[in-house]
C-alpha cells in the first residue's frame, strides 16, 4: 500500500530562491511544510575530475496526491535544466505529530 504522505527532495543555488519557491508552494497549498539545508556540499564527477559545489538542499513535505504539481512546478520554475527531484513515500512518525500538522494546516487554510 503505498504512503500518503510524501517527501520531496531537490536542490538550488540560491538560497533566496529557495525560500521563494517554498513560499509559493505553500500559498499554492502543494505542499505542507519545507526545509533548506544551507549551503550543503555536492562532490561528483565533471570532465574525469572531482568536483565540489555548494548548494541548498530542500526537503518538501505533502500529500501524495500533490506529487505531479510539485514536479511541475520545479521543473517550471528551477533554473536548472534537469533539476535534482526525489520522491519518497513516507510515514510522517508519531500520530501526534502528523495530527498537530494537519491541524495547523486547517487553521491556515482559513
Amino acid at each position: 500500500m503505498a504512503s500518503e504522505d510524501i517527501l520531496v527532495f531537490t536542490t538550488i543555488g540560491d538560497r533566496d530562491m529557495a525560500e521563494e519557491h517554498i513560499s509559493e508552494m505553500l500559498e499554492q497549498g502543494i505542499i505542507k511544510s519545507g526545509t533548506i539545508f544551507p549551503e550543503v556540499e555536492l562532490v561528483y564527477m565533471w570532465d574525469g575530475k572531482i568536483t565540489v559545489d555548494t548548494e541548498n538542499k530542500i526537503l518538501l513535505k505533502a500529500d501524495a496526491n500533490k506529487y505531479d504539481a510539485i514536479e511541475e512546478y520545479i521543473m517550471k520554475k528551477h533554473p536548472y535544466i534537469a533539476p535534482e527531484i526525489i520522491r519518497m513515500d513516507v510515514s510522517f512518525g508519531s500520530p501526534a505529530y502528523k495530527a498537530f500538522i494537519a491541524d495547523k494546516i486547517k487553521r491556515n487554510a482559513g
